[in-house]
Order: C-alpha cells, then sequence, then structure tokens
C-alpha cells in the first residue's frame, strides 16, 4: 500500500492582503457610453433580443446619439 503526505495549507500573512491591488479611479461617464455601446452592438445583431425587449431600431439610433454626446463631453472636460 502506497504512502502518500497531505500537503499543508498555505499559512496566510499580513502582507498578502496588504498587496491588494488599488482600485482605479471610476468614470461614470466613460462606464455609461461603454455600456450603451456594448448594449448597442448586441441589440443591433439580435432582432431576436430587441422583440423580446420591445426595442426598435429607433430606439438604439437614439442611444446611439446619448453614447456620443456623453463621450464629446467627457472629451470637453478633458481638454
Amino acid at each position: 500500500m502506497e504512502s502518500f503526505q497531505l500537503s499543508k495549507p498555505l499559512a496566510h500573512t499580513p502582507d498578502q492582503s496588504a498587496r491588494r491591488a488599488t482600485r482605479r479611479k471610476s468614470n461614470g461617464q466613460a462606464t455609461a457610453a461603454l455600456l450603451i455601446q456594448m448594449a448597442t452592438e448586441i441589440l443591433t445583431a439580435s432582432p431576436t433580443l430587441r422583440k423580446k425587449a420591445d426595442i426598435t431600431l429607433v430606439d438604439l439610433a437614439a442611444a446611439e446619439k446619448v453614447r456620443k454626446d456623453l463621450v464629446r463631453n467627457q472629451l470637453s472636460r478633458v481638454k
């Protein structure tokens, strides 16, 4: 019969939690613009999802206009 050893669990050291990655600063307008873009692309490609959500291509065009305004406002703040 073979014998084997179970590995010991690693001990938690205080430095491990201290080395946590820093959280990046959030940017609400950029995040909103990205989410609108993602949703628009997904819904444009999927007529079934559009029908289930009762969203028309006109609604998607309006969402794209809002996204462009958000990006434009963001760029004007950076300057």
